[in-house]
């Protein structure tokens, strides 16, 4: 199933891990696209049941059940219960906010209604994998399990994830079938989405050159890993080949701009010490005459998806990624193009998709008892 489906349905097998998502920089505003829901973790229907259950939510309906253990909405036979919507709120919402942040005004309220639209399209996908005899094979199995696991540093990391989710590994191989299960289901019903074509992009160019801005603008991502005024010979050069690390295993993707500036942002949000750290290290626009005269060698010798080497301004080491130029040249806006490209893909085939599962919603019969937890925006597609 490709990865934007994902967001609507399942948005990530990493329940345990999940905080925050997004790869970095998007595209310009080039035509008004319709968007997916916030990403989230693939939420099961069993994956909170032996967490204690967080204080009850305040109800959007006089006559809905009360109690952290009182069925909410039901799909068909199935039952989700309150507790399992909230303890996955939480769960999420703590995720997101590890660096001491605080959570937004309605933020655990809108992801309380993201977690109940996943678990509703989980047990529709469920119910109708069950009636067409939909089986998992293990090669696919053995592959997502390899592509799951490979998002943990170690193995160590990977069964603390599974003890903060109070999840084994029996457990999270039955949802990995559930997965592989609801992937054959949807792939039946989506088109594959292929990679823009270079008529694509040039086609794209040519038409929207107008939403691409021209002047002497850059845009990058950076990890900075600062240093103190009075910072020891010694620390400074551990920091620089931390640094330098970071950046050799990044480089192992400088092939598939994409999947570098994903895993640069990824790391970005780990790892840096810069303010623009939560924006995967984001830098916005801005001109290089705006930042140190080394910063400013460093970025303006980039071509667009082009790593810098590590290098030293006052404030500490630099690693920077060059994802916007704006000169007017095709090759610069590359990138962005692309990503438009993927967007407006994405909400065509998510379209299909939420077709697909208000069908299932109306075979299988959806009813929220708690009308608190029903996404009235697009993404809210079950409740007749």
């Amino acid at each position: 199933m490709p990865a934007f489906l994902l967001r609507i349905v399942f948005p990530s097998l990493l329940a345990y891990a999940w905080a925050g998502a997004g790869v970095g920089p998007t595209a310009p505003a080039a035509p008004t696209t319709e968007v997916s829901p916030a990403p989230g973790p693939v939420l099961s229907a069993d994956s909170a049941t032996a967490k204690p259950a967080p204080k009850a939510r305040k109800s959007g309906s006089k006559a809905a059940p009360k109690g952290a253990g009182s069925v909410v909405i039901t799909v068909g036979p199935t039952k989700i219960r309150r507790s399992q919507i909230d303890t996955l709120a939480e769960m999420m919402v703590k995720a997101r906010h590890q660096d001491g942040s605080a959570p937004q005004p309605g933020e655990l309220e809108y992801i309380e209604k993201m977690v109940a639209t996943n678990l509703v399209g989980q047990q529709l996908l469920d119910l109708e994998a069950k009636r067409l005899n939909v089986v998992a094979d293990p090669k696919s199995l053995d592959s997502l399990s390899k592509v799951f696991r490979s998002n943990f540093p170690s193995e160590e990391a990977f069964q603390q994830a599974l003890r903060q989710a109070g999840d084994t590994e029996a457990g999270l191989r039955e949802k990995m079938i559930r997965q592989i299960k609801a992937d054959k289901l949807l792939n039946a019903q989506m088109s594959p989405m292929e990679r823009p074509s270079e008529k694509e992009l040039q086609d794209f160019f040519a038409s929207h050159k107008s939403a691409f801005p021209i002047n002497d603008s850059l845009r990058a991502c950076q990890i900075l890993f600062m240093l103190e005024p009075n910072a020891s010979a010694v620390d400074i050069a551990r920091k620089q080949n931390e640094l330098n690390q970071v950046r050799t295993e990044l480089a192992k993707d400088s092939a598939n701009i994409d999947v570098l500036l994903g895993r640069f942002v990824m790391q970005a949000r780990e790892l840096s010490d810069g303010p623009e750290k939560k924006d995967g290290g984001d830098l916005q626009r801005f001109l290089p005459s705006d930042f140190s005269p080394e910063f400013k060698k460093q970025v303006s010798a980039l071509k667009v998806g082009q790593m810098s080497p590590v290098f030293r301004t006052p404030l500490g080491w630099h690693l920077v990624i060059l994802t916007e130029r704006n000169d007017g040249k095709f090759e610069s806006y590359r990138l962005q193009i692309g990503r438009a490209l993927v967007t407006e893909k994405a909400a065509k085939a998510g379209k299909d998709l939420k077709k697909y599962l208000k069908t299932l919603a109306d075979r299988y019969k959806v009813a929220f008892l708690d009308k608190g937890y029903r996404d009235s925006t697009v993404a809210g597609v079950y409740d007749p």
